[in-house]
C-alpha cells in the first residue's frame, strides 16, 4: 500500500507541475495598451450672412396745405370829361389795377421707414489652433505569475485536496487510488524527512 501511495504522490507532482506551467505560460505574458486622455476644444466659428434685401416703405401722405397771398390793390377814381348835374349823366368810377396774387403751399412731412427681409446667416467654422494634443501613456498589465505563487505547500489541506483531485482525474481507470488521509499522512512524513513537494494552490 505504501508503494501505491508513493506512486500516487508522483502523479500529484506531475499534475501540479503541469498545472503550474500551463497557468504561468498563459498569465506571464501581459498585454500593453496605449491609454490616452480626450481633450475637447470648441471650434472657431463666425457667422456668414447674405446681403440684406431692403426697401423704403412710406405711409400715405395727406394733401398739402396752401394759402393765397395778394398785394394791396392800386385803385383810382376816374370821371368823365363832360360832367353834368342832371340825372342820367355819366358818373365817376373807381378803377383798380389787376390783382397780383400767388399761392403758397406747405407739403406734409413724409413718414417713411426701411423694411428688410429676414436676415439669413450661416456659421462658418474651422479647427482651433490652440487645442492641446492628447497625452498618451503605454500601460502594461501586471504579470500574475510574478505576484501569485503557483506552487504551494502540500501539507496544507486545501492545496493537497486540489492536487488530490487533479491527480485522481489523471490516474488510469484500473489503478487503486489511496485515500486522502493516507496521502496526507505520507506528505507530512515526507516533510519531516526534509522532502518538499509542489502542489497547486487552492483557488
Amino acid at each position: 500500500m505504501q508503494f501505491k501511495t508513493l506512486a500516487f504522490l508522483a502523479l500529484i507532482a506531475l499534475a501540479s507541475a503541469t498545472t503550474t506551467n500551463s497557468t504561468a505560460g498563459a498569465e506571464c505574458h501581459p498585454e500593453c495598451k496605449w491609454q490616452c486622455d480626450d481633450p475637447a476644444c470648441p471650434a472657431v466659428c463666425h457667422p456668414v450672412c447674405e446681403r440684406p434685401k431692403c426697401e423704403i416703405s412710406c405711409e400715405e401722405t395727406p394733401c398739402a396745405k396752401c394759402t393765397i397771398h395778394c398785394e394791396r390793390p392800386i385803385c383810382s377814381v376816374r370821371c368823365p370829361k363832360d360832367m353834368c348835374e342832371m340825372e342820367g349823366c355819366p358818373k365817376c368810377e373807381t378803377v383798380c389795377s389787376p390783382a397780383k396774387c400767388h399761392t403758397k403751399c406747405v407739403a406734409p412731412e413724409p413718414k417713411c421707414n426701411p423694411v428688410c427681409e429676414e436676415t439669413k446667416c450661416d456659421w462658418k467654422c474651422k479647427k482651433p489652433t490652440t487645442c492641446p494634443k492628447p497625452k498618451c501613456e503605454l500601460q502594461c498589465e501586471k504579470p500574475e505569475c510574478a505576484t501569485t505563487p503557483k506552487c504551494c505547500e502540500c501539507t496544507a489541506a486545501g492545496n493537497a485536496a486540489a492536487a488530490f483531485a487533479k491527480a485522481g482525474s489523471s490516474a488510469p481507470e484500473d489503478s487503486v487510488i489511496p485515500s486522502f488521509l493516507e496521502v496526507m499522512d505520507t506528505l507530512r512524513h515526507s516533510r519531516q524527512q526534509g522532502e518538499k513537494m509542489c502542489c497547486p494552490c487552492k483557488a
